[in-house]
C-alpha cells in the first residue's frame, strides 16, 4: 500500500519563483488568503493573460507557504523577502518549502541529489536520469507508472528546472551537481524559528532541513558560529555541552538583525 501521494503538479505549477516573491510579500502585509487571491484577480497582480495559470500559481503559493511544515510561517518568508537581503539570499530560503509540499519532488531530489553527494556517485544529471528514476518509483506507485511518456519527459524538464533555479544544476547545458552556498541569514532565519518554538539547539543542529541544503554536521557548525560571529545569537561549546542564547526572537531578527 502506497502511503505517500505522489502527482505530477509541477508540471502546472512550474517553479515561478519571482511570482512567490511577489505572493509572499503580499501575503505578509494582508495575512489571509482569500483577501490576497482577491486582490491577485481584481488587480491582475501577478501581470498574467490566463485565469488558469494564475490557478496553478494560487495553488502552488497555498501548497508551499501556507501548509504545517515546522518551517516559518509564510508572513515571515514575506517579511524576509521585503529586507534589503539579496535575491540569491531570498530564493534559498523558498528552497526546503518546494521541497517539503510536494512528495515526488522532495524523492527525485534525495534519490537523485542528496545520495549522490553522499555516495559520492557521478555529480552530473541529466533528462535520462530523471526519467530512469520515474520508471522506478513507478514500480511501486501505480499512479506514477501509468504517467504518459509525454507527462514522464514534461515532469523531468521541471525537475531539472527547478534544480537550476535554486542553483544546484549548472546552467544548461552544464549539467554538473552544485552544493547550494548557504548563507548565515538563511540558517539563522530557520533555526530563530525552531527556537523560538522551543526546540533544542543540540536537535536543531541535525534538523533535516540541513540535509535539504546538502550541509554536513561541520558546515552545519561553521553556520552557527558565523552567525554568532554578526551577534544573532551567542554560542559557547565545552567538550560534548553546547551552550545557545538568540539575541532575538524571529520577528525580532526580521525589524533590527537581517542584513
Amino acid at each position: 500500500m502506497n502511503l505517500v501521494k505522489l502527482n505530477s503538479e509541477l508540471v502546472g505549477e512550474g517553479v515561478s519563483i519571482q511570482e512567490m516573491f511577489k505572493l509572499l510579500q503580499l501575503y505578509s502585509e494582508v495575512r489571509d488568503y482569500t483577501k490576497l487571491r482577491k486582490i491577485v484577480f481584481k488587480e491582475n497582480y501577478l501581470s498574467k493573460n490566463s485565469d488558469s495559470r494564475i490557478e496553478n500559481i494560487l495553488r502552488a503559493f497555498k501548497k508551499r507557504f501556507l501548509s504545517n511544515f515546522g518551517l516559518p510561517p509564510a508572513e515571515f518568508v514575506g517579511e524576509i523577502i521585503k529586507s534589503d537581503l539579496s535575491d540569491a539570499g531570498k530564493k534559498q530560503i523558498l528552497f526546503p518549502y518546494y521541497l517539503y509540499s510536494d512528495n515526488l519532488l522532495r524523492l527525485a531530489y534525495l534519490d537523485l541529489v542528496v545520495a549522490s553527494f553522499k555516495l559520492g556517485r557521478s555529480l552530473t544529471l541529466d533528462h535520462t536520469d530523471v526519467l530512469d528514476f520515474l520508471k522506478e518509483i513507478g514500480k511501486r506507485h501505480n499512479n506514477v507508472g501509468k504517467w504518459s511518456k509525454y507527462l514522464k519527459r514534461k515532469w523531468a524538464t521541471r525537475f531539472l528546472t527547478f534544480l537550476r533555479a535554486f542553483g544546484v544544476l549548472g546552467k544548461f547545458p552544464d549539467n554538473r551537481l552544485k552544493k547550494i552556498h548557504v548563507k548565515p541569514s538563511t540558517f539563522a532565519f530557520f533555526t530563530l524559528w525552531f527556537t523560538s518554538n522551543g526546540q533544542p539547539f543540540q536537535s536543531i543542529l541535525s534538523h533535516d532541513v540541513w540535509e535539504m541544503y546538502l550541509l554536513d554536521r561541520d558546515e552545519v557548525m561553521e553556520l552557527a558560529h558565523a552567525a554568532s560571529r554578526k551577534g544573532w545569537w551567542l554560542i559557547e561549546i565545552s567538550g560534548d555541552i553546547i551552550s545557545f542564547q538568540p539575541n532575538y526572537t524571529l520577528e525580532e531578527w526580521l525589524r533590527y538583525g537581517v542584513e
